[in-house]
């Protein structure tokens, strides 16, 4: 699958999250300069399912309270910006197939 087969918006994220794939977050994240490991998939994973429950990817430092509860105790701002360095809860959420979070610039 090529990106150009992606409807994506003016912030490069998926138009329809039905779209969304491993093999699509492996895509982006390519573009971006990243390869994603099974980190940045446990991470993604969850950015999904707190969208699919709230609708919403939820400001850093929520995000982090929630995955601690989810995933372990140790993830902090720290270890976000060492999978995701250009912002943790923006590329999240793209390489997720969401839309751009409101509160992200």
């Amino acid at each position: 699958m090529e990106i150009t087969e992606l409807r994506i918006d003016q912030h490069g994220h998926l138009q329809n999250a039905a779209d969304w794939s491993p093999e699509v977050a492996d895509i982006f994240a390519q573009k971006d300069g990243l390869i994603l490991t099974e980190k940045h998939l446990e991470i993604i994973m969850a950015v999904r399912d707190i969208y699919q429950e709230t609708g919403d990817t939820p400001p850093m430092r929520l995000l982090i309270k929630v995955l601690r509860l989810r995933l372990h105790d140790d993830i902090d701002s720290r270890y976000l910006y060492r999978l995701f360095p250009d912002g943790p809860v923006r590329y999240a959420s793209k390489y997720a197939g969401l839309p751009k979070p409101k509160h992200c610039m």
